[in-house]
């Protein structure tokens, strides 16, 4: 996990990420906005939970968090998580507009004669957590989100944030670009 740390600083995703999103922290309360990030990220690199519930379980590991170079202070819990999200909206997530922009000068550039986006949604799980704001049953019987991705070349390109019982045709979400 140290080195995966140390990766994520030398590449600059903190800065990026900061750019785009560094304005969504409304006061000094809480933990710092690209502290969050890099504990979202190590947290997905990890993989040994899927539930949000599993931070609270990492904020009393102090071995994890000298790993991620964190002091205990500065683990977040599953609530300062929940808030972060919350922070984006629920009816979007907006995606740093550099990752749009480099999509668009990659099909400039390359001039392809087809490009092939997906559309797709991913089950998110909440069941384990105790407070549930806005989950809804999904198709996979779990309650939960169902954000609407497109994809192009095995990378998010932008996202919709939905409740779970929303399928990937629902309403009009989808328009072009």
């Amino acid at each position: 996990m140290a080195l995966f740390v140390r990766y994520i600083e030398k590449v600059g995703i903190c800065a990026l990420l900061l750019s785009s999103f560094g304005h969504i922290r409304k006061s000094n309360k809480g933990g710092a906005v690209w502290n969050i990030f890099k504990q979202v990220l190590c947290f997905l690199y990890d993989g040994t939970s899927r539930h949000l519930t599993y931070f609270d379980q990492l904020k009393e590991d102090s071995g994890y968090a000298a790993a991620i170079e964190n002091t205990e202070e500065e683990m977040v819990s599953s609530h300062q998580i929940k808030r972060f999200f919350k922070a984006f909206g629920w009816l979007s997530v907006a995606y740093p507009k550099g990752t749009q922009a480099d999509v668009h000068m990659a099909v400039k550039d390359g001039d392809p004669p087809v490009i092939n986006l997906t559309l797709d949604t991913m089950v998110m799980d909440n069941d384990e957590a105790q407070k549930r704001h806005g989950v809804q049953p999904t198709y996979k019987k779990v309650k939960g989100f169902q954000p609407l991705q497109m994809i192009w070349k095995n990378k998010i390109v932008d996202a919709i944030f939905r409740g779970g019982k929303k399928h990937s045709n629902y309403g009009r979400t989808v328009v072009i670009w």
